[in-house]
């Protein structure tokens, strides 16, 4: 167990001691499934080896027999076991169930509730410490990749409509320098298919960062910011005003995600929104969806970034979606990431068509990468802005979870360019 002091306030399902049928044998099983689990990829479970797997604490075990994959990622925050490198550790744990038999069973019909935990924005204190200078907090498009399109028939409103679909191919290698030309070219490109230009009005629901509506106030638009937060707010006022354009960028707070008609009842050419869509659940990504299409001009284009289930899996799905249970736990109780046919079946029963699809997966594996190093390099910076060892290591741990995720297939990054059925 670590050294470290656990906030038991802050913390509670931490320091509790793990419960479960059966928790000796079970627990016992699992350490058998994943030493030969870890044998078969060749990953060392000595402290010289490379990739290595190291368990501190036994006590993992108990957590992962309680919990499944959630107790495995509080295990980490607790500082139980430790891997290097994490993302290419987890995806050889996560190639197959942690039970089979009557343990899965069981752990199929045990699962925590995630009711008490608050749906929020991702502090700014947090974000600056690894997402660069745009503090932008979606999935970069860095340059040299290919990229190749294919026109495929969709099922939309009775009739078959063509979608373009491009997939965006990543550099092999990337380095922190990298990352704002990247950010800057992927919100460009956003802006691009949106044809946003002078005399447009531009909606960003909810803010992520600031650095989309200073670009579209460049481009002679003005933009609007609706977010929950009101620190966050302050933020984007200032990164406007910082880059000149703040008479242009227009920020307000609004009671959750998905504003009502009487919160917020603009009409816009063009609506923004960078994975968040998908923390709101199946029915709130469908309320969602349909704030956009009361808030869309006649004409007017949405492009929704979301991270998205893949199509083909290498990760039997019960695992990626159990896998995700840690953030639900501790940051969106509602995250669900939906298929590409899910958010095309949800668009049109709101009155939204599907018009083009970009796929950016590769692209998300290498932000979350150079995220997760800037994040690791600035240690100190973290803990003097009140981020205790815990946080930092659950915070370390979903950026390697969803790189491995990506990485293998799992999930992708897909740009969703929607506009009103008929239009």
């Amino acid at each position: 167990m670590s050294e470290g002091f656990i906030d038991p306030e802050r913390w509670p399902d931490l320091v509790r001691r793990p419960e479960a049928p059966l928790l000796g044998s079970r627990a016992a099983r699992i350490r058998e499934r994943l030493e030969e689990l870890t044998r078969e990829h060749g990953v060392s479970l000595a402290g010289d080896g490379h990739p290595r797997f190291l368990v501190h604490d036994g006590l993992v075990l108990d957590r992962m027999v309680a919990d499944g994959w959630l107790g495995l990622a509080e295990g980490y925050m607790a500082e139980e076991w430790d891997a290097e490198p994490l993302p290419e550790v987890l995806q050889v744990l996560m190639s197959r169930p942690l039970e089979t038999g009557l343990g899965g069973f069981l752990s199929r019909r045990s699962r925590r509730d995630f009711g008490h935990v608050v749906n929020g924005e991702i502090p700014d204190a947090l974000v600056e410490l690894y997402a660069g200078g745009t503090r932008a907090t979606g999935s970069a498009l860095f340059a040299s990749g290919t990229r190749t399109s294919a026109t495929r028939l969709v099922s939309q409103h009775g009739r078959q409509t063509p979608v373009v679909v491009t997939w965006m191919d990543a550099p092999e290698e990337v380095d922190r320098a990298d990352l704002d030309p990247a950010q800057v070219n992927r919100i460009n490109l956003m802006l691009d298919v949106a044809r946003v230009g002078a005399g447009d009005r531009v909606l960003e629901l909810p803010g992520s960062g600031g650095a989309l509506p200073v670009l579209a106030a460049r481009r002679g638009a003005s933009a609007d910011v609706l977010t929950s937060d009101a620190d966050h707010a302050e933020v984007v006022r200032s990164r406007a005003h910082a880059a000149g354009v703040g008479g242009a960028v227009r920020v307000e707070t609004v009671r959750g995600t998905v504003p009502s008609p009487r919160q917020w009842s603009g009409s816009y050419d063009a609506v923004f929104s960078v994975e968040r869509m998908e923390t709101l659940g199946d029915r709130g990504s469908e309320a969602f969806l349909a704030a956009v299409h009361r808030m869309l001009t006649p004409q007017g284009t949405a492009v929704v970034q979301s991270l998205t289930t893949a199509a083909d899996q290498v990760i039997p799905g019960d695992v990626v979606d159990r896998s995700l249970d840690v953030m639900r736990a501790y940051v969106w109780p509602a995250l669900q990431y939906p298929r590409v046919e899910r958010v095309i079946e949800q668009a049109n029963r709101v009155g939204l068509e599907l018009v083009r699809e970009i796929h950016l997966g590769s692209h998300a594996a290498l932000t979350l990468g150079l995220w997760r190093e800037a994040f690791a390099s600035r240690e100190r910076q973290a803990a003097a802005a009140g981020f205790d060892p815990v946080y930092r290591r659950l915070w370390n741990y979903q950026l390697a979870l969803h790189e491995a995720l990506i990485g293998s297939g799992a999930l992708d990054c897909v740009q969703y360019v929607l506009r009103r059925a008929g239009a």
